[in-house]
């Protein structure tokens, strides 16, 4: 299977999707903000991203940025709670940047694995 980068500054639910791409068959990565994500990438290769949107020490839009830059081809999926009344307009800025698909926080198995398999899909 995959090797999957997994950001998300929320240690429980980073925890929660680490066990569902494990149980998956998943080899799988975490960090707690973008920078660490970053840090990661110079010394390991990963075949996808999964980064939270909202988040502090560089959330997703800053992480999608930085790839860019980077010339980075990992695909992203994002996921997000969103912030009440605020969620659309970053979930679709971080959509058109990582050209991503964005899962709804909280999701399940199903939802994540259709997800990730569209990215990674794509991304062959």
């Amino acid at each position: 299977m995959a090797r999957i980068l997994v950001v998300d500054d929320d240690t429980d639910h980073r925890a929660f999707v680490v066990q569902l791409l494990e149980r998956l068959g998943h080899a799988v990565i975490a960090a707690e903000n973008g920078h660490r994500c970053l840090s990661i990438l110079h010394d390991q290769d990963v075949d996808a991203i999964i980064t939270d949107i909202f988040m502090p020490g560089a959330d997703g839009i800053e992480l999608v940025t930085e790839l860019k830059k980077l010339g980075s081809q990992i695909p992203v999926l994002g996921m997000t709670g969103g912030y009440k009344g605020v969620i659309r307009p970053y979930e679709n800025l971080f959509a058109v940047l990582a050209n991503a698909k964005v899962l709804h926080k909280p999701f399940g198995t199903k939802d994540l694995e259709v997800a990730l398999d569209e990215v990674l899909r794509d991304a062959a």
